[in-house]
């Protein structure tokens, strides 16, 4: 959730304890509790979506770097005896494939890592008779292959999962759009049906009604129900 929705989302909440602190007052105005009840169900339906926002931004960035270093840990005894079988034997292209460092392999782009380790296993096929002697075998190469191809299904779950996350990014906005709708159209005009009666609730209302700076981009804070207005 960015900061401008969690500052938002912090400003229903408080309108909706006010709205229950003050229940016994909502409820003599049917029009009110039915868009105070409305108002709560839009909040609740914000937090769902918003938690299943970061579920899938955790879940598919914690999988894909789980196998990148998998795939990282068998590559890199694959890449250093092809270098050496390429210093050797004065291999300069096979030397260039295989010059960068571990810290240079997980600075690169997701595709780019993906792509020089598939060439590098190209290679070591190639050359799995003369890399007998650094102990590259058939098994060693097929167990690379094994973490290329999961890597490579975890970036295509990853593009997936973007475009599950734009579709729960404009869900997102439709319900904060929604909760506008709910204040401005319905529980703004409502609210001066209390006014004359209730001051009190009248003035909470507003003063929660006010959408504050919090600078918390990630969370929302706990929002403390108010006296009821008597």
């Amino acid at each position: 959730m960015k900061r401008h929705e969690a500052n938002k989302l912090n400003m229903l909440k408080a309108v909706n304890a006010v709205l229950e602190s003050s229940i016994t007052i909502v409820s003599e105005y049917p029009a009110l509790s039915e868009a105070a009840t409305e108002l709560k169900t839009k909040i609740a339906e914000v937090n769902a979506i918003d938690n299943k926002f970061s579920t899938s931004i955790d879940g598919k960035t914690s999988t894909k770097n789980m196998l990148e270093d998998e795939l990282i840990e068998d590559l890199m005894p694959v890449k250093a005896a092809l270098y050496a079988y390429a210093v050797r034997n004065k291999n300069e292209e096979l030397k260039t494939l295989t010059k960068e460092s571990e810290s240079t392999l997980k600075r690169m782009r997701d595709p780019e890592f993906l792509q020089k380790a598939e060439l590098i296993k190209t290679e070591a096929q190639k050359h799995l008779a003369d890399l007998a002697a650094y102990k590259i075998t058939e098994a060693v190469l097929t167990e690379l292959q094994e973490k290329i191809t999961a890597f490579g299904e975890a970036l295509d779950g990853k593009d997936t999962g973007f475009a599950n996350r734009s579709a729960l990014r404009i869900a997102l906005t439709e319900k904060f759009d929604e909760a506008d709708s709910i204040l401005a159209e319905q529980l703004d005009a409502l609210i001066e049906l209390v006014r004359k009666t209730n001051i009190l609730f009248y003035d909470q209302y507003y003063a929660a009604r006010v959408i504050k700076d919090l600078g918390t981009p990630q969370k929302t804070e706990e929002v403390k129900t108010p006296e009821p207005a008597k």
